[in-house]
């Protein structure tokens, strides 16, 4: 999903090797390098505490809690891996261009573990993301219909899309590092992953708004009819619960919205301007990873209790230690 350039002044991820230090478009890779390190602590520390919140089994934990801490560990592994390393390229490579020159073998090797690591983490996200809205999605079908459901099958066939999903991307970037001219198949691929990944987010999350829809309307009706049988779902429950996995898909349009489409405008000119905006939506990119743990302790009530019994757990461990 990070692309590189085929290009005098850019070699990858938005690089500007040729481009004299001091310029205006080599300074915006540096502040944005120092935004995404900076970024790379909470990216850590909001994930580790989602982990360790849903792994101590403080709540019922289901197939979503299940995806949720797929998710949680790779925007982690982005956080502790990808961000730092590119971070540290970039910076060094910027400011310190003699160490690269002087020891190759280490920048390159920096390089290619960021740039793969963060390639492989992005795509993941996306399909995670992905499955988690058709997720709720057939949850609520399930639910509003009283049908039973495999757990168990749906985990497994979660987690074989989310593992085969960035193989093919991850394959033609590795390409791109001995042969440059892949670099316009991977923009194709990163836009076409993307586009059908949010096609199907959007329409997993419109069917849950119908299911909703429909039962609020069902209950109105039984209400005129003095008909108070039990309805199938909750409403209130779910209503929130809709309305947090639409702040989560917002979360996600606002990240990876720029970057695709500044993908998209690479393939048509090499522009400076194009050049910037990839930069700048690299970080959209990596803020994703710091914003998402927090939007979840937000808008989830069981991650917020179980993060506090948490809390107040060590809290009484740490206290008695001393």
């Amino acid at each position: 999903m990070f692309t590189e350039q085929n290009s005098t002044s850019r070699n990858s991820f938005g690089d500007f090797s040729d481009q004299n230090l001091d310029s205006p478009g080599n300074e915006l890779i540096f502040s944005t390098a120092v935004v995404i390190a900076l970024l790379s602590a909470p990216a850590v520390m909001g994930n580790a505490l989602i982990l360790a919140t849903i792994w101590r089994r403080t709540f019922l934990r289901t197939s979503f809690h299940s995806i949720l801490s797929g998710l949680a560990v790779t925007d982690f592994l982005t956080g502790l891996i990808s961000q730092p390393l590119y971070a540290s390229f970039q910076l060094v490579n910027r400011k310190n261009a003699t160490v690269i020159k002087d020891n190759p073998e280490v920048g390159n090797a920096i390089e290619i573990i960021a740039k793969v690591s963060a390639n492989l983490f992005v795509n993941i996200t996306v399909a995670t993301m992905t499955v988690m809205s058709v997720e709720r999605w057939l949850h609520m079908s399930r639910r509003s219909s009283r049908r039973s459901s495999t757990t168990s099958r749906r985990r497994y066939c979660a987690g074989l899309v989310i593992l085969l999903f960035p193989i093919p991307s991850l394959v033609v970037y590795i390409f791109t590092f001995a042969e440059p001219a892949f670099v316009y198949t991977l923009l194709k691929m990163t836009i076409v992953n993307f586009s059908f990944c949010y096609v199907i987010m959007s329409y997993a999350y419109f069917k849950v708004y119908q299911i909703i829809r429909r039962h609020q309307l069902q209950t109105q009706a039984n209400r005129k009819s003095q008909n108070f049988g039990q309805p199938a779902i909750d409403l209130a429950k779910y209503k929130k619960s809709v309305a947090s996995m639409l702040y989560i898909f917002l979360l996600f349009s606002m990240c990876f919205l720029p970057f695709s489409v500044s993908n998209a405008v690479a393939l048509i000119t090499t522009a400076e301007v194009t050049e910037k905006a990839m930069n700048i939506s690299l970080v959209l990119v990596f803020l994703s990873s710091s914003l998402n743990p927090w939007l979840y302790i937000w808008r989830m009530r069981d991650i917020r209790r179980g993060l506090k019994q948490l809390l107040a757990g060590l809290r009484t461990y740490i206290l008695s230690t001393n």
